[in-house]
């Protein structure tokens, strides 16, 4: 068997690596190589003595020396060994940038026409970006199995075929029986109270070098363009802030609160699942324009990206006495208060759902055309969809049967990043009984 890995960072390649390890036991002649775009990946792999490919290092330096070729290719062709490239970019940088992504896409293509061949599992960690989409592309037309690994929520990981996120291939489920309704509910209670894993503590030594690169490169052509970042690195101290925290039983109960989910600006669900924003600034400008009268809004940071969102962002937070910010551990001390949950296309917003919230899309989500939440599909609905969201009860049974769908067929027990790896083991027996019957 020959398996072909596409991740980011070292915490992904340890992943793969305990895939290998149980694949092996199968398969002893197996035949795996892991491509990471981040050098954390590369490096975390190469170390373990793992066939490994530092891929947009290597494809973006690679298309300095067939510059030549390349330009003729882009001159004179919209299609390159059977991928359009011209389609292909065209969510992918800023336009003066479009010239150096086309130079990296050929080089992508490849560099992984050679570590696709004769592939018979390509395991991906999300599915679009670029050298993801490209991969999928080159094999589109053989017999490789194609099986996207995303990180889940409540501490699992989505394992699917069809594609991550707004691509998955629950979006869209709808079941209007009413069969088995309390042992759903049974099984969706009890899986809302698993007990955690024990988190894996990445060693700073990956993360640092990634930092390192982008800290100093991040303008200068040694960095290869996907891995270029537009936002701050570090975080950014606001005045005044402090004054406009959320604390809990301490906001006017005779307000309707709403809590809007803020994201990462530079992930997949921003740029190829987002058809209306492209920064967290309008969709704070918008929603907080759009509430109805005698309203509160709550923002909640992502995690990984607290108090980077920009100046103008926080001051707009500053100037209105109707904005706070969460800055609490836990969402659930602002899901208890919040009558209206307000998501991009965030996973928490099937946190929301299943702890009863109404919750409001923005954008193309998995969740979002299962009758469980209510959808925008143009702005100059927003004010109304808001209104409408404080009176709209989902459907209990829709909400019950989706949730006991998703959990139960479409998650797999484990964290990509547990110490102790279960998912892996899962999903490598996935795959030999896949080859096996």
């Amino acid at each position: 068997m020959k398996v072909y890995c596409l991740g980011y960072f070292d915490k992904f390649s340890r992943f793969f690596i305990d895939i290998k390890k149980q694949l092996q036991k199968e398969y002893p002649k197996l035949q795996f190589t892991i491509g990471s775009i981040y050098l954390s990946g590369y490096l975390y792999s190469f170390f373990r003595g793992i066939p490994s490919t530092a891929l947009s290092f290597k494809a973006w330096y690679a298309s300095f020396f067939k510059r030549k070729k390349y330009s003729q290719v882009i001159a004179t062709h919209q299609a390159y060994k059977g991928v359009n490239i011209q389609e292909l970019i065209k969510l992918y940088g800023a336009p003066k940038q479009k010239k150096n992504y086309l130079y990296l896409a050929l080089a992508y293509i490849d560099l992984l026409e050679k570590e696709l061949a004769n592939v018979d599992v390509l395991l991906l960690i999300g599915d679009l970006r670029l050298p993801f989409e490209i991969a999928q592309k080159l094999v589109a037309k053989k017999d490789t199995q194609i099986y996207f690994i995303e990180q889940g929520p409540y501490k699992t990981t989505v394992f699917d075929q069809k594609g991550a996120n707004a691509n998955a291939s629950i979006r869209g489920y709808i079941n209007k029986t009413e069969k088995d309704i309390s042992f759903k509910k049974s099984f969706i209670k009890d899986f809302l109270h698993r007990k955690k894993n024990k988190k894996y503590n990445r060693s700073p030594f990956y993360r640092g070098l990634d930092f390192t690169l982008e800290f100093f490169f991040n303008k200068t052509c040694i960095l290869p363009p996907d891995l270029k970042i537009d936002y701050p690195l570090v975080k950014i101290k606001h005045k005044n802030l402090n004054d406009k925290t959320f604390i809990p039983n301490t906001l006017n109960s005779d307000k309707s609160i709403f809590l809007l989910i803020g994201q990462v600006p530079s992930d997949v669900n921003m740029t190829h699942h987002s058809p209306f924003y492209r920064n967290h600034f309008q969709i704070l400008k918008d929603v907080h324009a759009s509430l109805p009268k005698n309203s509160l809004l709550i923002f909640r940071e992502h995690p990984v990206y607290k108090n980077k969102y920009g100046q103008d962002f926080y001051n707009y937070i500053i100037n209105h006495e109707n904005i706070f910010i969460d800055l609490n551990k836990d969402v659930g001390p602002a899901f208890k208060v919040a009558d209206v949950v307000v998501v991009n296309n965030s996973t928490i917003g099937v946190e929301a759902i299943a702890n009863g919230k109404c919750v409001v899309t923005l954008a193309n989500a998995y969740y979002d055309s299962s009758e469980i939440c209510l959808k925008m599909n143009n702005k100059q609905e927003l004010s109304m969809l808001l209104e409408k969201a404080l009176a709209y009860e989902i459907d209990d049974t829709k909400r019950t049967n989706f949730l006991y769908e998703f959990f139960s067929h479409h998650l797999i027990d484990g964290f990509i990043t547990d110490k102790n790896l279960v998912a892996s083991k899962t999903i490598a027996n996935k795959i030999i009984d896949k080859f096996t019957t």
